[in-house]
């Protein structure tokens, strides 16, 4: 890998955070109810009013919460009292609104048993909005298979992975797939569900994918996860598996800068199938391991593939224009890293500026590449809970032109 040139950039951002009303009342959960605070996290939660801030003290020696199941119908926030401090929770927890677009956030959170999942859809309206951050699901992950939900989960141990329907994926470590359904509750028809700067470590026997996309309801961008196949055997299931998308021309979809390995022969690492009225940008993506049929096959809709790097590289669906490499020296670590200074991935992707690394030059193949590059999300540091989840800016400025940038961020 390159060196990063870390750049100070001061500009005028149009955030969005998420919010809580004012007014909001704290309640402070300590363990035994010490100092007239909740004894447990059930008890705040039915003593709270929607909006409020239910504040965890961890318990010495990292002992946990026993809570059974928790139920959600409101707006909360369940933060850790301490900075940087996982609050150990056993717990399984269940969301179910009781309005339209209520907000929960969940901070800090250290959940032993159980997982985090909605088990109705969301009343009919604006979207619930779900932030699950800086967590660690030790043996669950995150379902939120239902209508009108936004889920937003960055920056967290997901055990069981994440299947949802519409939200944004940010900078996670999980040891099972992501999967992507489709959302009948659609309010913006060019919105643009991401999963972003993920490492996803996929044990499975199955014909699936580490990411795998089946919904119609919205377009994708897939940019820079490393997606890790573990299992055994070979030829079974891929590393991205796009079976359908959203048919409009309005939006592009796009897989750009992942890298996909598999110790054992892989069936096909890429495999995209999209509708016929859909285009879909896949560009600087790497594959390391053994193939049995393709590094990357495309079918359906128009694609624009350029600067896909394989070890073996077998291609089905498009012409080659030649700047996807045939065959790479690259060789991988197990947190993806390119452990081969003499790689032809270096400096080997797409030559347009708007593409180039975090220190300015050409973009690097594979999930380190590029300006989401995984260095921006790892490692995960219990000691430093990022404020700032993603930054969004446009890939080229025109001279006088106006510079938009978004941010995705948490201020509690």
């Amino acid at each position: 890998m390159k060196k990063t040139l870390f750049l100070s950039v001061i500009c005028l951002m149009a955030a969005n955070f998420f919010s809580f009303e004012l007014k909001a009342t704290d309640l402070v959960v300590a363990g035994g109810g010490s100092g007239g605070a909740y004894a447990s996290i059930g008890a705040a939660i039915a003593a709270a009013s929607p909006n409020d801030r239910i504040i965890v003290y961890p318990q010495p020696n990292g002992a946990s919460y026993t809570e059974g199941t928790l139920t959600i119908t409101k707006s909360l926030q369940i933060l850790s009292a301490n900075e940087g401090d996982f609050y150990a929770v056993d717990a399984n927890i269940n969301v179910t609104p009781a309005t339209a677009g209520i907000n929960l956030t969940i901070i800090g959170m250290k959940l032993l048993t159980g997982g985090i999942q909605s088990t109705i859809a969301s009343p009919v309206g604006a979207r619930s909005n779900i932030n699950i951050l800086n967590g660690y699901l030790v043996n669950g992950g995150i379902s939120f298979n239902h209508d009108n939900y936004n889920l937003i989960a960055a920056s967290s141990h997901l055990e069981t992975g994440v299947v949802f329907r519409f939200g944004k994926i940010l900078g996670n470590t999980m040891n099972n797939q992501v999967v992507i359904n489709t959302d009948g509750s659609v309010n913006n028809p060019t919105d643009t569900v991401q999963i972003i700067g993920n490492k996803i470590y996929f044990y499975s026997g199955a014909n699936t994918g580490a990411i795998t996309w089946s919904s119609t309801s919205q377009f994708f961008s897939i940019q820079n996860n490393f997606m890790s196949l573990t299992y055994p055997g070979n030829y079974a299931n891929y590393g991205l598996y796009v079976s359908a998308s959203k048919a409009s021309l309005a939006g592009t979809n796009t897989i750009i800068n992942n890298t996909v390995t598999k110790p054992y022969i892989i069936y096909t690492a890429y495999t995209i199938t999209t509708h016929a009225t859909s285009t879909t940008e896949i560009l600087n993506n790497l594959f390391v391991g053994g193939l049995y049929q393709y590094a990357l096959a495309v079918s359906g809709g128009t694609f624009g593939v350029h600067y896909n790097y394989a070890t073996t590289n077998s291609l089905l669906g498009f012409t080659n224009d030649g700047t996807n490499v045939l065959e790479t020296n690259t060789t991988l670590n197990a947190e993806g890293l390119n452990t081969n200074v003499l790689s032809n991935t270096i400096n080997g992707g797409t030559t347009d500026s708007a593409y180039v690394d975090l220190n300015l030059t050409r973009n690097d193949v594979g999930c380190y590449g590029g300006s989401f590059s995984l260095n921006n999300f790892f490692p995960l540091s219990a000691s430093d809970w990022a404020r700032v989840i993603l930054v969004t800016a446009p890939r080229r400025i025109l001279v006088n032109g106006t510079i938009n940038v978004k941010a995705i961020g948490y201020d509690k």
